[in-house]
């Protein structure tokens, strides 16, 4: 079982939300109530009611696969809804720089079922990225019955918008490679559960039966929100989860090269 490290950019600076969408107080209310429960303490709570400067954690990432020798994938949104606010063309220069550290970037798809606005999206992709192949996964990971069908004929040659320990699967020229573990389904309530031996041991469970299904690809879906001190418990736990997957020497690979493997394989 080889390991896929992936990123949902879904946030790029505060001020893309004011007056665009309901993140900012639905911001305040998550945690005004996680304080009241006594799920946080007094100074996390007023650490991530600053509402203003950058949301990403692109550069803290950039740096720590540097440190660890690890390449990831990153999508970006090229259109705007459910809380996806920023302007797609700002994602360019984020771009540049993940392809410049040999990281792998595609599309983090709104449209899931309107055959125009999918083209639009890739096509936006294709023109900021330069790149001639690349694969989506949506945006809360929306599916229609009739999505990758949509999604193979506009040719993306992946799609990893499914969350499940399942082996990947073929439409056509299109391979459906899916989520084995996510942040925000890992444990009830992400953003307030503090209990780091629950995060761990979630995790284990969700490796064995991994292994246990045979399954080639362990997929990682981490939004990089969440590498911030604003949120220690869902870092602490993702730097543990990487130091755990290499101490097991598990080997680490990209969607792109998987797509590789897989085409040359009787799967």
């Amino acid at each position: 079982m080889k390991i896929i490290l992936s990123h949902d950019v879904d946030h790029l600076y505060w001020q893309e939300h004011y007056f665009k969408d309901l993140y900012a107080p639905s911001t305040v209310f998550r945690n005004t109530k996680g304080l009241l429960k006594g799920d946080i303490e007094l100074k996390l709570y007023f650490k991530r009611l600053k509402c203003w400067g950058r949301l990403h954690r692109l550069p803290e990432l950039i740096t720590f696969y540097n440190d660890y020798n690890i390449k990831a994938n990153f999508f970006f949104g090229m259109n705007n809804a459910l809380g996806l606010s920023y302007n797609y063309k700002q994602s360019k220069q984020w771009i540049d720089k993940l392809l410049d550290k040999k990281h792998q970037v595609g599309v983090h798809g709104i449209a899931f079922n309107d055959k125009e606005s999918i083209i639009i999206e890739y096509n936006r992709f294709k023109e900021l990225s330069g790149l001639k192949s690349f694969g989506i996964r949506t945006h809360y990971l929306r599916m229609a019955k009739n999505t990758h069908q949509l999604f193979e004929t506009q040719n993306y040659i992946f799609d990893s918008s499914i969350e499940q320990i399942k082996k990947p699967f073929k439409l056509n020229a299109m391979w459906i490679i899916p989520i084995s573990i996510m942040e925000v389904t890992l444990v009830n309530n992400a953003q307030l559960n503090q209990n780091i031996e629950l995060w761990k041991a979630n995790t284990i469970d969700r490796l064995k039966l991994s292994e246990k299904e045979n399954i080639p690809y362990f997929v990682v879906n981490f939004h990089d929100l969440y590498f911030s001190n604003n949120f220690p418990v869902i870092k602490q736990w993702y730097i543990w989860l990487i130091d755990l997957l290499k101490s097991k020497n598990y080997q680490f690979i990209n969607f792109e090269d998987a797509v590789v493997e897989l085409n040359q394989s009787s799967f």
